[in-house]
């Protein structure tokens, strides 16, 4: 895959009279194992994190019945 090649200043000055701005976006190369093995495991992480609310929920329940017990005594 080639890098995307430069606009000359025509084309430039063309775009900036349509109201258009340049910037410069970087994102990760999923072409590297390790960085894509990292974007995959979030991804997951992702995915999953509606299921993880719900052991968040129950943590949180258990522990607010704890705490509620120990007004008790």
């Amino acid at each position: 895959m080639a890098l995307p090649r430069e606009l000359s200043a025509e084309e430039r000055a063309e775009f900036q009279a349509k109201g258009f701005q340049r910037f410069e976006l970087w994102l990760p190369d999923l072409r590297d194992p390790a960085t894509r093995e990292a974007a995959i495991a979030e991804a997951n992480r992702i995915a999953f994190a509606d299921e993880e609310d719900s052991v968040m929920e129950w943590i949180e329940n258990l522990q607010k019945d704890m705490w509620d017990e120990e007004d008790d005594q």
